[in-house]
């Protein structure tokens, strides 16, 4: 069995974008929480309460953008390697689970939060 560890190539690539995710993931909680605040105290719908909430929604959802990213380009790296290699050493793949799990969950809780506000305004 290959027992190797992880190619450090694929170390730093990975490290790279759970911080690219991190960093999205920073903005995502500032903008979301302006979203949620701005949200609660929205008018009817087209009020001008109404669409500063929604502008602040697309902020959010535009501040989650690094994350998913890095979520794609994690999934990107296990597929390159399988269709490139035919496989993926096993240190190597627990290194692009472990990454994309870490990653998936930010985009997941993003995701949650997101619906959340759009189901407050009525979108």
């Amino acid at each position: 069995m290959n027992d190797r560890p992880v190619a450090p190539a694929l170390a730093s690539r990975l490290a790279q974008l759970v911080a690219l995710a991190h960093s999205g993931d920073g903005a995502f909680e500032a903008a979301a929480n302006e979203a949620e605040r701005l949200a609660s105290g929205a008018g009817a719908p087209q009020s001008e309460s109404w669409i500063s909430a929604q502008e602040a929604l697309t902020a959010a959802i535009a501040a989650a953008g690094p994350t998913r990213v890095a979520l794609g380009d994690i999934d990107g790296i296990g597929a390159n390697a399988l269709q490139t290699n035919g496989g993926i050493a096993p240190n190597d793949l627990a290194a692009i689970k472990s990454a994309g799990a870490e990653v998936g969950a930010m985009d997941q809780r993003h995701a949650v939060r997101i619906a959340a506000i759009q189901k407050r305004l009525a979108l």
